[in-house]
């Protein structure tokens, strides 16, 4: 069985992120693998050991800074988790919970210019052959030139939204590298992203047209 924890989904699903959690179950089950998709609210205890892969979305300032105050006790965990091959992905602000100023897992500095950054975005990845495509809408920025940070089976961006849904080359990536992690014998070509591609085509045709890729 394939465990995913969604955490802190009451405080960090301003733009619906959790979806993303929620796209990733329903392809993992069609691959045939047994899926545990467990929504962990503010305030419970997290076993980060017990989950094949955590993700965690953007939300208000202030649900932030609770949620920051929430997290920095599993400092030593989210560590210890990343370092035996865990996977996260992380969308919009809560990427700011992972630099210097908060749980230290990455050397970014955040800061906070007087204008919020809003926009669509394109994104280029070593990871396939098409940009990631999205959308961003954060006060917080970080000294950083990549749009999309890949470290180890770590994701975190600034994009929001329907990320995994809106980008099914990142889901097929995700599920093929974590079912290879655990030596599963499902088959990940029974995932389906009929119409995640149809999305994107979509996407790509109106209103991409304007955007330069980063």
């Amino acid at each position: 069985m394939i465990k995913i924890a969604n955490i802190y989904d009451d405080l960090l699903n301003l733009y619906g992120d959790t979806g993303n959690a929620k796209a990733l179950a329903y392809h993992l089950r069609e691959t045939g693998e047994e899926v545990l998709l467990d929504k962990i609210k503010f305030g419970d205890k997290i076993n980060f050991s017990e989950y094949n892969i955590i993700f965690i979305g953007s939300g208000t300032e202030n649900n932030l800074k609770l949620a920051l105050d929430d997290i920095l006790q599993y400092k030593n965990d989210i560590m210890e988790y990343k370092s035996k091959g865990g996977f996260l992905v992380a969308t919009g602000n809560s990427i700011e919970l992972f630099g210097k100023s908060a749980l230290e897992i990455f050397d970014y500095t955040v800061t906070f210019p007087d204008e919020r950054t809003v926009k669509d975005v394109c994104i280029k990845t070593p990871l396939f052959d098409t940009d990631i495509i999205g959308f961003e809408n954060h006060r917080g920025t970080i000294d950083r030139d990549e749009k999309i940070i890949l470290d180890g089976n770590f994701i975190l961006t600034y994009t929001i939204g329907p990320l995994l849904v809106r980008n099914p080359k990142l889901t097929d990536y995700i599920i093929k590298k974590l079912l290879s992690s655990i030596n599963s014998s499902c088959n990940p070509e029974k995932a389906d992203y009929t119409f995640e591609e149809k999305a994107y085509e979509t996407s790509q045709k109106t209103d991409l047209k304007n955007i330069s890729s980063t």
